[in-house]
């Protein structure tokens, strides 16, 4: 038999609980509660419209063909002109693993396009093949001159080496850690130090591109950076630092590049499905002295409180996340313990459910309802989290009275009175 004592005992404990259930007990209760479901009507709470700039788009059309230009390097042999009959042409093998080698002796192609050979005129050679300059030299050597016998002539033309173009790329969308160590933005935490990175690149043609010039520069802008590539036509008579004043607004993806001059372009990296900005292949080539500028972006973050761990955390740039994974980036597990409540530090048996999203509209605020019993099951419920939204994690009241109520037996020692 039970003594009196633990039946005061177990009569208070149920009557706590009860007076839980019927009265309730969240630790915050905003009057004007939103359903999950009703998020999508509500005025300031919009779908995901956005997509992703096609990187491709970047890059140059590979040519079919080499076009030769001022700063290509040719490798020429004429036999008995460049080099003795008895001698074999000189290889040169390139730097570049996936370049051919090249034969004969090199041959610059001058700043107005022309190549200087000896005993003949100087022939031009810049916008014409490979094929096409080595017919042309062929063409000076016996027609024109008759220097030597058409047909028996031993003449080769090669690319020794392609011209290049000087690209400077400014980004901003690397961070310091506290030993000042660079590290790339995809770990994103909020607090440490953004700095910037110069890299002077030297792009060889056809591949003096922006999407090379990332390529390069450590990559796609990661989530540190402004939503757009901003392209400065530095040219001779530019200065960098002025270039780099000149930087207002992001552009608007509606909208084409915005340049704010002859010589600004930008170009966003996420934009609303169907209103990409039109830019051509010329906007995305780039030349000696320009600049390709990843601006960084002040962080975009959601806040949690209740039952999860107080934080402060960054929002994605390039996709949206929903409530559940705000949760996990937050530490939590969608469950939590009594001991929260009561301070008893027991395990609790049901987790909690209950979570309100606080998020600010202007100058009102929005509580939308979220019920983690079936966010799983139903995308209903998985709200999208918007930046500065509050995410608070609490018991329903039958969850937190079942779990005050274990908490109570367990401290109170009623479960020894079965054994």
């Amino acid at each position: 038999m039970w003594s009196n004592l633990t039946t005061a005992k177990l009569l208070v404990a149920i009557g706590v609980c009860v007076s839980l259930a019927t009265t309730g007990c969240r630790s915050y209760a905003p009057k004007d509660l939103v359903a999950a479901q009703d998020v999508l009507n509500a005025s300031c709470c919009k779908p995901d419209n956005t997509q992703q700039i096609n990187f491709l788009a970047l890059r140059q059309t590979p040519p079919q063909e080499y076009t030769l230009g001022r700063g290509d390097t040719l490798g020429i042999y004429i036999q008995g002109i460049t080099g003795d009959k008895d001698v074999p042409p000189p290889v040169n093998f390139p730097d570049d693993p996936g370049a051919q080698p090249g034969l004969g002796y090199p041959v610059p192609v001058r700043d107005d396009g022309y190549i200087s050979l000896p005993l003949i005129s100087p022939i031009r050679v810049s916008g014409l093949t490979l094929a096409e300059a080595e017919r042309r030299i062929v063409n000076a050597y016996t027609k024109e001159k008759e220097i030597l016998l058409e047909g028996s002539e031993k003449i080769i033309v090669t690319l020794m080496r392609r011209r290049t173009y000087n690209v400077l790329v400014i980004r901003e969308d690397v961070q310091s850690d506290r030993g000042g160590n660079t590290i790339r933005a995809n770990e994103t935490f909020i607090g440490d130090s953004v700095q910037s990175e110069t890299f002077s690149l030297d792009l060889p043609a056809t591949e003096n591109d922006v999407l090379h010039a990332l390529s390069e520069s450590g990559g796609m802008p990661s989530e540190r950076a402004k939503n757009e590539i901003v392209i400065f036509r530095g040219g001779q008579n530019r200065d960098v630092n002025s270039l780099v004043q000149e930087i207002g607004a992001p552009v608007d993806g509606a909208q084409n590049p915005n340049r704010s001059s002859a010589n600004i372009i930008r170009i966003p990296i996420e934009a609303e499905h169907g209103n990409f900005p039109d830019f051509s292949e010329a906007d995305i080539t780039l030349y000696d002295g320009d600049v390709v500028y990843i601006e960084g972006r002040d962080q975009d973050v959601f806040y949690t409180g209740g039952l999860l761990p107080g934080g402060r955390f960054p929002l994605p740039r390039d996709y949206k996340i929903d409530v559940l994974e705000a949760i996990s980036i937050a530490g939590g597990s969608g469950t939590a313990t009594a001991g929260a409540i009561t301070g008893r530090g027991s395990q609790g048996v049901l987790p909690a459910t209950q979570v309100t999203i606080l998020r600010k509209c202007g100058c009102e605020q929005t509580a939308i309802d979220v019920d983690l019993r079936y966010a799983l099951a139903d995308p209903s419920e998985r709200v999208i989290v918007q930046p500065g939204d509050l995410i608070v994690l609490e018991y329903r009241k039958r969850e937190l009275a079942t779990n005050s109520l274990f908490g109570i037996l367990q401290f109170g020692g009623i479960f020894n009175l079965f054994r």
